[in-house]
């Protein structure tokens, strides 16, 4: 039998218009049956922790062009992001990580990270999960 073909996403950035990115790919690539890995580190992982996946953030971020893109995405799918990605992930092949030292680095609350994460891992232990991943991104 073949292997699953392997799609990973180093997350590094924690604005809305990554984090949709981030998750949009990941769930779509899931949903495709590739084993899928979101790796966290810095903003990222600290919106992950905190589930700051609200896309009324645009506004705040992007100013005017966020708001009117805001609205055309609560119009265009309702769904939210955690919403999404919690779904996916109870299908099995959605697989999300926090790096140990972007944990620290970022002064979060380990016991908090490990509710929102399947696991706390080092960089060598995600570098070698990544290994022979057909698709690599960093966002």
């Amino acid at each position: 039998m073949k292997d699953k073909k392997k799609f990973v996403i180093f997350a590094h950035s924690g604005t809305y218009d990554k984090l949709y990115q981030i998750i949009t790919l990941a769930i779509t690539a899931a949903s495709m049956g590739r084993e899928t890995y979101i790796f966290l580190f810095f903003w990222a992982l600290k919106r992950f922790a905190n589930e700051e996946f609200d896309p009324a953030r645009l506004a705040i971020e992007c100013g005017v062009e966020g708001e009117k893109l805001f609205k055309r995405m609560e119009a265009i799918n309702p769904i939210s992001l955690k919403e999404l990605l919690c779904d996916v992930r109870a299908m099995g092949n959605l697989k999300v990580y926090a790096c140990t030292g972007a944990v620290k680095l970022m002064e979060l609350d380990e016991s908090v990270v490990r509710t929102k994460v399947d696991d706390i891992l080092g960089l060598t232990t995600l570098l070698e999960m990544a290994d022979g991943a057909e698709t690599q991104l960093f966002i």
